[in-house]
């Protein structure tokens, strides 16, 4: 990944979306348009119906939105500098304070803040010579010159920014107010309207915001009920019978970091869990017998070959990734999630995908394929976030299911329809890259719950 590019397009999130695409909510009768202005966001007269009664706004409304929040971390724990190059989001010493979990959040820093001292003495320590700074990723490493040792504590004063979510809305009085959200490093909740409001639009808060821009407006002009995906009722009739008659039922979900529950907030928040909960609850008689079999930053043919494709340096019988911990559970259906397949084309999703159903014909297992959610712009090749999927494993998935009439859950055009639901996807992303935070896995469990129908 390159830094400099992965920041600048995280930074450049919504760009071309929302008002400025003419999207509006079903409710508006006539005008309230939005218009960024400065630090402001100006909303047009106009009707809407709020609570069923049609409300007039007879004058413009100017409503102030707040920059995005800086914090300062002062004196930040004891470091050491790594040997590492700071490079990416993977190298070097993390600063602590811009920690979105499993990394560190890319465009966070203000990186012309940043103060290394070592500790013992006090010493300003000179960028460049004695440490080096990966300012788009929050990471340190020992410089070419340095005073210090890799062993030797240093400490680190640094400012940086919060992303925030505020929520445009009406009251039935036909007043228009902005409520502001909660701050987060990386994946702000826009706030719900007030008891009797309706929410008209999103505004996004990047990092380091001092002024508003239209693709930062995103009106709510549909609801996730509205969103148009692949996904197939109907392709796992034996689950389904063995759901309803409360004949056991054993079920592996198999993937990556995101099926082990990638930035999930707590493991029932996890999808895998939130789909198993749910079907429990759909089907009370129901006998589950489940288990997940992830392992975080693997792929499928890592699984299915691991004599041949290492997993993090471990080989053969000493990778966790082994496919006979599948077969050895003996399922009815396996789920299948790898994002970490997203750079397949279609002749090795055609070769791949084909090898699995071999291997579980024999069990009589079905199959459910689930589409990669979102993931970074850098990854998805995307402008803006208005961009449709046609990453070539997506649509060779989609075909793939198609071809042979196994189940999909098409969780990557759930992800695409986000915007019109006034949510840039991007804040959905814990880890900014790719992990989901518990909306995002969320968003998996319904299109699975889909597949029951």
């Amino acid at each position: 990944m390159k830094t400099l590019i992965c920041c600048a397009l995280l930074l450049a999130v919504g760009s071309g979306v929302g008002a400025e695409a003419g999207l509006v909510s079903p409710h508006i009768r006539s005008g309230l348009g939005l218009t960024a202005q400065g630090g402001a966001v100006v909303v047009a007269p106009g009707e809407c119906e709020v609570q069923g009664k049609l409300v007039r706004v007879a004058q413009p409304v100017t409503l102030a939105v707040a920059p995005s929040p800086i914090l300062v971390a002062a004196q930040d724990a004891p470091y050491r500098l790594s040997a590492d190059k700071p490079q990416g989001f993977a190298k070097g010493t993390r600063l602590a304070g811009l920690s979105a979990r499993d990394v560190n959040a890319c465009g966070s820093l203000l990186p012309d803040s940043v103060e290394v001292r070592r500790a013992s003495d006090g010493r300003l320590l000179k960028l460049g010579e004695d440490y080096l700074l990966d300012g788009a990723w929050g990471h340190l490493g020992i410089g070419p010159h340095s005073c210090v040792t890799t062993t030797e504590p240093v400490r680190a004063t640094y400012r940086y920014a919060l992303l925030r979510m505020d929520t445009i809305q009406l009251a039935p009085d036909g007043k228009v107010s902005l409520k502001a959200g909660t701050p987060h490093i990386s994946a702000p909740v826009p706030p719900e309207a007030d008891a009797g409001c309706l929410a008209l639009a999103h505004v996004f808060v990047n990092y380091r915001d001092t002024s508003v821009h239209q693709h930062q407006l995103y009106p709510i002009a549909e609801t996730a009920a509205q969103a148009l995906t692949a996904t197939t009722p109907g392709r796992v009739p034996k689950a389904l019978a063995k759901l309803k008659s409360g004949a056991p039922l054993r079920i592996v979900c198999w993937g990556d970091s995101v099926t082990a529950g990638g930035n999930a907030s707590t493991p029932d928040k996890r999808y895998v869990d939130v789909f198993l909960a749910g079907l429990r609850e759909r089907f009370p008689q129901a006998q589950l017998v489940a288990t997940n079999i992830s392992a975080g930053g693997s792929n499928s043919r890592q699984w299915l070959f691991p004599e041949k494709n290492p997993y993090r340096t471990l080989k053969g019988a000493a990778s966790p990734c082994q496919f006979q911990r599948i077969l050895d559970f003996r399922p009815d259906l396996v789920t299948i999630e790898f994002v970490n397949d997203a750079g397949m084309s279609p002749a090795q999703v055609e070769e791949t995908y084909s090898d699995i159903l071999r291997r579980l014909q024999p069990l009589g297992t079905e199959v459910i394929l689930i589409t990669p959610h979102y993931t970074m712009l850098k990854m998805m090749g995307f402008a803006n976030q208005t961009g449709q999927d046609r990453r070539p494993y997506v649509l060779a998935l989609r075909k793939f299911a198609g071809e042979h009439q196994i189940g999909l859950v098409d969780a990557s055009a759930r992800w695409e329809h986000l915007w019109k639901e006034g949510l840039p996807y991007l804040t959905l992303l814990h880890n900014t890259i790719n992990h989901p935070d518990d909306r995002g896995h969320r968003l998996f469990a319904e299109e699975l719950w889909k597949c029951f129908q």
